[in-house]
């Protein structure tokens, strides 16, 4: 069930929220005699042979490359795939450390191997349950695969272990901005906010909600309190001007 958090909220006064990405030529040679047209042409027969064995090796070193961008996983001679295969090795002698299935996890997401990640990410919490960062992990893999509850859903997750968790809050509101659910944005965002003031990402979602929530002083707070820390966000200039409050 999408834990999606529509109840009244309660605000804080302006004093508290302080505080608180052609054709081709012609190339017939009609006009030439056709013995001179076959001595002109005659190749060397060690050269056409030589030619058609650069062809060919030419044409396999491309498809192996080509191979390996279509299916996007690193070659077992980059950092990466040898990254994948220590791994994969421990996982081999003790398939029970969560560690060890997180960054296999965390490899294979680097590598858009998605759905080899979130096979990781469910044995870290078969064998860490409530792993933040394996929940994460997951949200945001599913916000890349436009699976947009089950990204709600993983997030709200985080949020229940660590309603603080700066990245899950970030990811929840800017997921219910672009889905104009504002309340829901303060109450995912609101704890993490106030227990990290200098966030700015989350005093902008914050002034924003409350923007479009017409508690304009609320939402001056916010954004001024962003750009306390973040001087030149435009994102909180922005919201600033549009409240008529702009320093200019």
């Amino acid at each position: 069930m999408t834990r999606n958090r529509h109840e009244d909220v309660t605000v804080e006064t302006p004093a508290d929220a302080v505080e608180i990405d052609q054709t081709p030529p012609d190339v017939s040679q009609s006009a030439v005699p056709a013995s001179d047209t076959a001595e002109a042409t005659l190749v060397p027969m060690w050269l056409a042979g030589l030619v058609l064995v650069l062809l060919i090796a030419v044409m396999g070193v491309g498809g192996y490359i080509l191979a390996g961008i279509v299916s996007g996983q690193a070659d077992a001679g980059t950092p990466l795939g040898r990254e994948i295969e220590r791994l994969q090795q421990s996982i081999a002698q003790t398939p029970d450390d969560p560690a060890a299935h997180l960054a296999l996890g965390f490899a294979f997401q680097q590598e858009r191997r998605f759905d080899e990640a979130l096979v990781e990410y469910d044995l870290v919490l078969k064998y860490s349950p409530g792993d933040t960062a394996a929940l994460y992990n997951m949200g945001m893999i599913f916000l890349e695969l436009d699976r947009d509850k089950e990204a709600e859903e993983r997030l709200w997750d985080v949020l229940e272990v660590d309603e603080t968790h700066v990245l899950a809050a970030k990811a929840l509101g800017e997921y219910y901005a672009g889905r104009e659910e504002y309340r829901s944005l303060i109450v995912a965002v609101r704890p993490a906010a106030e227990a990290n003031a200098t966030a700015a990402d989350l005093q902008y979602l914050m002034g924003l909600a409350y923007e479009n929530l017409n508690r304009v002083d609320w939402a001056e707070a916010r954004y001024r309190l962003a750009l306390t820390y973040v001087p030149d966000m435009e994102l909180a200039q922005d919201g600033l001007r549009r409240l008529g409050v702009a320093d200019e």
